[in-house]
């Protein structure tokens, strides 16, 4: 046997990995730090490289498959050159939440007790054995519907069912062309994971509410000159990030995360804010740190570099994780409003929708206004719907009246 190359240590907590895409096969002559495999894990998604040059002799795992760490990755032929101290890791992206709601479909039934269930080793993401602990399911007892057996979400929340609900009969479809079948595998799968989690565990709602930004896009045009003498880009994310910061202080409540274990809340005294970002490699979650403690044009210089650096897959595991409330909007796209799902553990996450012309009564007469609509969806467990209108209506109160905003700056 030549030299074997084992899964390194990907990451603080992280005991194994998925691998997701194969840069090489056997007979495969490489060079040291020529990239090896992308893996994910339930913080980010990595390139490893390899260690030394030489020739594959062997690949442990195919896509999907679960790696521990530490346990053997490649295989590598006699002869190879001697191998560096350790193995490079590329820039990782990250997990996330806020995207619109997957397709509900019925809980899978309880396997009865005549069928087999993991007894020995269980095949499961890290995500659902933590899911498994939270529920207080002995995750070896539970029957895995996915591939090759691993258990999912969805297994889970079948376990803990009282009743196990039949799977509706679905109806007949003549199908127009050929069927393709695509695994769901890296960050689309943990991804997938998240959101049956965050919707499975906390009770949503969306509060909805109309702004009128007439004078937000007139200060806007009007500063923008201004920062792009500093080379910086002004959007509105930036101000409408800066307006929910200042609300925060008196609602300090919806920056928090929900400890599942311990049923406490843990109220967060910095506002790391996270934006959800669409990225080649699917949604990321790039975080803003200590936006109380930063002006508008710095906010807006951060997010420019971090959002370019996060979409070419060069943002650092440090900078996609730890947010306390998440921004999304796809108003650039389309759409008037969306009701996004948490970034949990967080209790709140805000959706930004596009700025439009629209007709409206003002003193009498018809007149165009610029109008947007915000709408935050909430974990119910903790925040109320009054409090949670009371806190959209002071940020709508500062995005209206951006004079408010600037005495709050100064």
């Amino acid at each position: 046997m030549g030299f074997v190359f084992e899964l390194p240590e990907v990451g603080e907590g992280v005991v194994e990995a998925e691998v997701v895409k194969w840069h090489v096969k056997p007979g495969d002559v490489v060079t040291q730090d020529q990239p090896l495999c992308e893996i994910t894990t339930d913080k980010a998604q990595l390139e490893i490289s390899s260690p030394r040059g030489g020739t594959i002799a062997k690949l442990y795992g195919k896509p999907g498959d679960l790696i521990k760490v530490h346990q053997p990755l490649v295989e590598f032929g006699d002869g190879a050159a001697a191998p560096a101290p350790a193995a490079a890791v590329a820039a990782p992206s990250p997990t996330a939440a806020a995207l619109p709601p997957p397709q509900a479909t019925p809980p899978v039934p309880v396997k009865p007790a005549s069928q087999s269930v993991n007894r020995g080793h269980t095949r499961a993401a890290p995500a659902v054995r933590r899911h498994a602990k939270e529920l207080d399911v002995d995750i070896h007892q539970v029957a895995g519907t996915g591939p090759n057996g691993r258990v999912t979400h969805g297994d889970l929340t079948a376990q803990t069912e009282i009743v196990p609900i039949a799977p509706a009969a679905l109806p007949q479809v003549v199908a127009s062309g050929a069927e393709q079948r695509v695994p769901l595998i890296g960050i689309r799968r943990k991804i997938a994971e998240q959101m049956v989690r965050a919707v499975t565990t906390a009770p949503h709602f969306t509060y909805v509410e109309e702004v009128d930004c007439t004078k937000l896009v007139a200060l806007r045009e009007a500063t923008k000159p201004f920062a792009e003498k500093r080379g910086v880009k002004l959007t509105y994310l930036p101000i409408i990030m800066k307006a929910v910061s200042i609300a925060l202080r008196e609602f300090p409540n919806v920056n928090a995360w929900m400890d599942e274990a311990k049923s406490e809340l843990i109220v967060k005294g910095d506002h790391h804010f996270g934006v959800a970002t669409d990225t080649p490699n699917g949604l990321m979650v790039p975080v803003i740190r200590s936006v109380e403690q930063k002006s508008i044009l710095e906010i807006a210089a951060e997010l420019t570099d971090l959002s370019n650096r996060t979409r070419a897959g060069k943002a650092r595991i440090d900078e996609l994780k730890g947010s306390t409330l998440t921004f999304t909007g796809v108003g650039n796209i389309g759409g008037v409003l969306a009701t996004p799902i948490l970034n949990m553990p967080e209790v709140a996450i805000m959706a930004i929708n596009a700025i439009r012309p629209t007709p409206s009564v003002v003193d009498g007469a018809i007149v165009i206004r610029q109008k947007m609509f915000l709408s935050p969806s909430f974990d119910h467990r903790i925040v109320d719907g009054a409090v949670a209108a009371r806190f959209v209506a002071a940020v709508k109160t500062l995005l209206e009246n951006p004079e408010i905003l600037m005495m709050e700056l100064a």
